[in-house]
C-alpha cells in the first residue's frame, strides 16, 4: 500500500517537475516582457543608481553614499562595458536574474519541503505577473532576491536531515549574506535567522558552524566600511538611510526628498546631520503620541501588505480605489462596469489575483508548517525571513516594494499548502 501511495504521488509530480519546462516558460514571459515594453524610470531610484554607479566605479563619488556598494558597482560595470545610460542591456540582464531567480526558489523550497513543493512554487513565480514585470524594473531587488534566496537555499541544502553541514558551506552562506547586505542594507541583521536555526539543528556542535558564517559575513559587509573610511573619512555599515526611514513610518510617510526635508526642519546647514535630526523627530513624534504612532504603523503596515508590488507602474487610477469608491459611494450595477472598463484592468486585476491568492494559501501554508514540529523546524530559515521583513518594517516606513523579498516566501508556503498531504509524506521519506 505504502509503495503504491509513493508510486502515485511520484507520478502525479513528473509532469510538475520539468525544471527545463519551468525555466523555458520564465525566461520566455520575461523576455517578451523587457521586448515589448518601454521602460520607466520617471519618479523612482533608477537614474540615481545609473549616476552613482558610474561614480563608484570612476572613483568619482564626492562622498561615501547611504546606497550599499554592490547594485552600485553592478551599474558601473555594466555602464562602462555597455555604454552610459543602456536601459536596454540592464532590461534584458534582468531576464536572465529573474529566471535565475526561479532556479534559486526552486532550489530552496526542495530544501525545505521537498521537490513537489519546489515545482509548484516554481510554476508560481514562473508565471505570476508581479514578477514578470519586475524584470523589467532596473532597481536593486534584480540582484538582492537571488543573493538572498541564494543563502536560504544553500542554508537549506545544507542542513537537511540527510547533510552535515561544514565550516566552509557556513562561510559560504555567509558571504551570500554579506553581499545581499551590501545590496539592500535591509539585510544586515538578517544572519540571526540562520545562527537560530544552526542553534536548533546542531546544538552545541554549531558553534564552529556560527563562528565561520559570522566571520565571513562580518568580514564581507566590513570591506565596504574599511574602504569608506580609507577614501572619504566615512564609517557606515552596509548603508545608510535607516534613521530616515524610522522617520518616515511615525507620520506621513514619504512624500519626496525635498518634501520629507521641509517636515522634519532639515535645513541645507543640516546635512551632515541628517540622521541625528531624523531619529529626533521620529522620538518626537512617539513620545507626543504613542497610541497615534502604533495605529499609523499597523494601518501603514497592513496598507503595505495588501496592496500587490509593481501595481503602481500600471496606468489609469488604482484598482482598490475605484472598487473602494465603488463600495462606499455607489455599488450600482452601472459602476461596477465602470470600475471593469478602466484602465489596465485585467493587468491589475492578475496582480491582485496572485497577490492575494498567496497570502491565503501562504498563511494556511504557514499554520501547516506550525503544528508539525518536524516541518517546522526544517523551515524555520523561512519562518524567519519572513517575520524578519514584517518585524522591520513594523518600525521602519513599509511599502509594498519593501515588501516585495517576502512575496517568494510566501508562495513558498502557499505551495506547500496545494502540496497538502504529500509534502509531510515525502519529508518523512526522505528522513525515514
Amino acid at each position: 500500500m505504502r509503495a503504491a501511495s509513493a508510486q502515485k504521488h511520484i507520478a502525479l509530480s513528473l509532469p510538475l517537475s520539468s525544471f527545463a519546462l519551468i525555466m523555458a516558460v520564465a525566461f520566455a514571459l520575461r523576455a517578451a516582457f523587457v521586448l515589448l515594453t518601454v521602460p520607466n524610470v520617471s519618479g523612482g531610484d533608477t537614474l540615481g543608481l545609473l549616476q552613482y554607479g558610474l561614480e563608484l566605479v570612476r572613483d568619482q563619488m564626492p562622498h561615501m553614499t547611504h546606497i550599499p556598494p554592490i547594485y552600485l558597482l553592478y551599474t558601473g560595470t555594466v555602464q562602462s562595458i555597455f555604454g552610459e545610460g543602456n536601459l536596454t542591456i540592464f532590461r534584458l540582464l534582468n531576464v536572465l536574474w529573474s529566471t535565475a531567480l526561479v532556479a534559486i526558489v526552486f532550489t530552496a523550497a526542495e530544501a525545505y519541503f521537498n521537490r513537489r513543493v519546489a515545482a509548484i512554487a516554481a510554476w508560481l513565480i514562473a508565471i505570476n505577473p508581479i514578477f514578470i514585470i519586475e524584470a523589467g524594473q532596473i532597481l536593486t531587488e534584480s540582484v538582492f532576491l537571488p543573493l538572498m534566496f541564494g543563502a536560504l537555499a544553500l542554508h537549506g541544502r545544507c542542513t537537511r536531515r540527510d547533510a552535515l553541514m561544514t565550516s566552509r558551506q557556513a562561510a559560504l552562506v555567509g558571504i551570500l549574506l554579506g553581499l545581499a547586505s551590501l545590496t539592500r542594507a535591509v539585510a544586515l541583521l538578517l544572519p540571526v535567522i540562520f545562527v537560530a536555526h544552526l542553534l536548533w539543528r546542531y546544538r552545541r556542535r554549531a558553534l564552529h558552524l556560527i563562528a565561520a558564517l559570522l566571520i565571513a559575513y562580518s568580514a564581507t559587509v566590513l570591506s565596504w566600511t574599511a574602504y569608506g573610511y580609507l577614501r572619504w573619512r566615512t564609517i557606515m555599515i552596509g548603508g545608510g538611510g535607516l534613521a530616515a526611514n524610522f522617520y518616515l513610518g511615525t507620520n506621513e510617510g514619504w512624500c519626496g526628498p525635498q518634501c520629507v526635508d521641509e517636515r522634519a526642519g532639515i535645513t541645507p546647514e543640516d546635512q551632515l546631520r541628517n540622521d541625528e535630526i531624523y531619529a529626533q523627530r521620529a522620538a518626537e513624534s512617539i513620545f507626543s503620541d504613542p497610541l497615534g504612532y502604533l495605529a499609523r504603523r499597523l494601518t501603514n503596515l497592513l496598507e503595505a501588505s495588501l496592496q500587490p508590488h509593481n501595481t503602481n507602474l500600471l496606468q489609469g487610477e488604482s484598482l482598490r480605489d475605484l472598487v473602494l469608491q465603488w463600495w462606499t459611494h455607489d455599488r450600482s450595477l452601472a459602476g461596477l462596469g465602470a470600475v471593469l472598463s478602466g484602465d489596465a484592468f485585467v493587468p491589475k486585476l492578475s496582480l491582485y489575483i496572485f497577490h492575494i491568492g498567496a497570502l491565503l494559501l501562504g498563511a494556511l501554508g504557514l499554520l501547516l508548517g506550525a503544528f508539525r514540529r518536524r516541518m517546522f523546524g526544517q523551515a524555520l530559515p523561512l519562518y524567519g525571513a519572513l517575520g524578519y521583513f514584517y518585524a522591520l518594517h513594523s518600525l521602519l516606513t513599509a511599502i509594498p516594494r519593501y515588501l516585495f523579498p517576502t512575496a517568494a516566501l510566501w508562495l513558498i508556503f502557499a505551495s506547500a499548502a496545494l502540496a497538502g498531504r504529500a509534502t509531510t509524506e515525502s519529508r518523512d521519506e526522505q528522513t525515514a
